[in-house]
């Protein structure tokens, strides 16, 4: 979780000053000793993947590559912003700290008010096939929230109703249906009131026009200008992920000895375009150790997407 890019460069330390500033909080610590409890509490989660994966992207650009498309996942949007020039790094995360607070908010009322919530991943069927499903079962407060693959869709909402949908899930052809551990049910509806605050609170700061391509996940293409950029952003919230489309617009806009890379924690999106089947690799990128890696394959792999 970036501490080893802190370690190893002094504009990753800068940053980690920025957003702890931004944050009033000592996020150096938070990452070296939080408990796993702290690190999962959505305030504290959304802040410390955000400064991992400007770490690694800002440790990743002082190699001097050019980075052509940005795209995040959900929360990994914002830092695309910030990658594409949209938002400055004070702005970002103090408009991460807010998203954090009013989500985990959000989650806190809809389960207070409407019961027991689920979320689970739907293997073996696409976004549309589950959509249909729902709608023909006539369930009511359960979404399509990922779009994250051909064959693999994230469901959330109402705990009996994903239940009671099993069953027709499977008919339809799901080989598993796996149940996630689920803090609130993020881009569905019932986050319809967070994403309006947010949106007020998002009217302070300055969005600038693009100066690379940052694709949408609500729309699944690119963002053309700074005001649409912050109107997509509150409107995430309450918004399916459109992964799938996401991965096959930089497909099909890939140069020839471009390299798509993971810049970020983990490998969950780079397995998630393996498992899509495009012909180009996603590379992890998200430690000093795998960037190091990229970088030096430099003159075989070409420029950074």
């Amino acid at each position: 979780m970036a501490v080893d890019l802190h370690t190893a460069s002094s504009h990753v330390r800068q940053l980690f000053s920025i957003a702890s500033e931004a944050c009033g909080r000592d996020l150096l610590q938070l990452l070296q000793s939080g408990t796993a409890e702290e690190l999962q509490l959505t305030e504290n989660t959304q802040v410390a993947i955000t400064l991992a994966n400007r770490a690694a992207s800002i440790y990743f650009g002082q190699e001097g590559i050019k980075v052509r498309m940005h795209a995040g996942f959900s929360l990994g949007e914002l830092s695309a912003l910030a990658g594409a020039g949209v938002l400055d790094d004070e702005s970002l995360f103090k408009i991460v700290a807010e998203r954090g607070k009013l989500m985990a908010r959000a989650g806190e009322s809809a389960s207070s008010r409407i019961g027991r919530l689920g979320m689970a991943a739907v293997i073996g069927l696409g976004f549309e096939e589950v959509q249909a499903i729902f709608a023909n079962s006539g369930i009511k407060g359960l979404y399509c929230a990922n779009d994250n693959g051909p064959k693999q869709v994230v469901v959330s909402g109402l705990a009996d109703e994903l239940e009671a949908v099993s069953e027709a899930l499977k008919a339809s052809g799901a080989r598993r249906i796996i149940p996630l551990k689920v803090s609130g049910p993020f881009h569905t509806p019932f986050m319809a009131e967070a994403a309006a605050e947010f949106s007020e609170f998002i009217q302070h700061f300055s969005f600038a026009d693009p100066r690379s391509m940052v694709y949408s996940t609500v729309t699944g293409d690119v963002i053309p200008s700074g005001a649409e950029a912050r109107r997509l952003c509150a409107l995430q919230l309450e918004s399916p992920v459109r992964w799938t489309t996401i991965m096959q617009r930089i497909s099909e806009n890939l140069s020839d000895g471009s390299q798509v890379l993971e810049l970020g924690p983990g490998k969950v999106l780079a397995g998630l375009w393996k498992s899509a089947g495009h012909t180009a690799s996603c590379l992890p990128a998200g430690t000093a150790q795998d960037i190091k890696l990229v970088v030096e394959g430099e003159g075989q792999h070409g420029n950074g997407t």
